[in-house]
């Protein structure tokens, strides 16, 4: 994949942050139709990402392809939790989260982050993470239709 255009998410991006994030929920949800993850999908609504968009807990970027479309976004909540990565999977396994990890991380460790980073990483990607350095810090959770085991990484430790 050719470097992408890496930008922060403003208020109208919320829209299609809201479609991505949609589009790669079965990802991570316990059922692929998404039963008993209400919570988790209420968290996803354009308002709701409007609403973190406008919060100073949280920082958004977008990576933007070559046909000006948002093919992937990453957000950090106070500056150390890693809270959103999506990508749409169309360009899975192609570089877009690397890219977008290696800014984020970047900016964060620019704004004071002292190296250390959490997530809590879907099954599915867990290995990237792995990639990324991150390892479990923790078992395997269930929780509202969602599953995921929680990671950490100390760059320091790396």
């Amino acid at each position: 994949m050719s470097q992408l255009v890496i930008r922060p998410a403003v208020l109208v991006d919320a829209d299609a942050l809201s479609a991505l994030a949609h589009l790669v929920a079965p990802y991570f949800t316990r059922h692929p139709d998404g039963q008993g993850a209400e919570l988790f999908f209420a968290s996803i609504t354009r308002d709701a990402m409007a609403e973190r968009l406008c919060s100073p807990q949280f920082t958004y970027w977008v990576a933007i392809a070559e046909t000006e479309k948002i093919i992937g976004a990453i957000a950090i909540r106070d500056n150390s939790h890693l809270y959103h990565l999506f990508v749409d999977p169309d360009q899975h396994r192609q570089g877009c989260a690397k890219q977008l990890w290696r800014h984020l991380k970047d900016v964060a460790i620019a704004a004071g982050n002292q190296g250390e980073f959490t997530v809590n990483s879907s099954m599915y990607a867990q290995a990237m993470y792995e990639k990324f350095g991150f390892v479990a810090s923790g078992e395997k959770q269930e929780t509202h239709g969602l599953v995921f085991i929680p990671m950490v990484l100390k760059l320091g430790s790396i």
